[in-house]
């Protein structure tokens, strides 16, 4: 900000909306296939049927439903989050094009 006025360059803006929403499908993309691993994996019980094996388990599983539900959500609110970017982007510079139309009609009007 200088002297009070933000400064948007739109184009550049935009793709950064854009490259954030990749990067959330990016995260959605790996939560899909290395998670899915994780709870293949996991599903095997590697760790024994034993008493130390449920007793693991029985921690384990918490965490491991709690990280997978975290990353797909993070997948999917970095992707809003860029979409939002573009739309506010948009927003901006149609809601000042309309500005700067008006005060055009309001100045030719005197």
């Amino acid at each position: 900000m200088t002297d009070g006025q933000l400064w948007l360059d739109p184009s550049r803006a935009r793709r950064g909306g854009a490259d954030l929403a990749l990067a959330g499908e990016a995260v959605t993309g790996r939560r899909a296939t290395e998670g899915g691993e994780i709870e293949a994996a996991s599903g095997a019980r590697p760790w024994g049927r034993d008493d130390i094996g449920a007793a693991f388990e029985r921690s384990y599983r918490g965490f491991e439903q709690t990280v997978l539900r975290a990353w797909t959500g993070i997948g999917h609110r970095v992707t809003e989050l860029g979409t939002d970017v573009v739309r506010a982007v948009d927003a901006s510079v149609h809601t000042d094009a309309a500005s700067a139309a008006r005060f055009d009609r309001a100045a030719d009007q005197r």
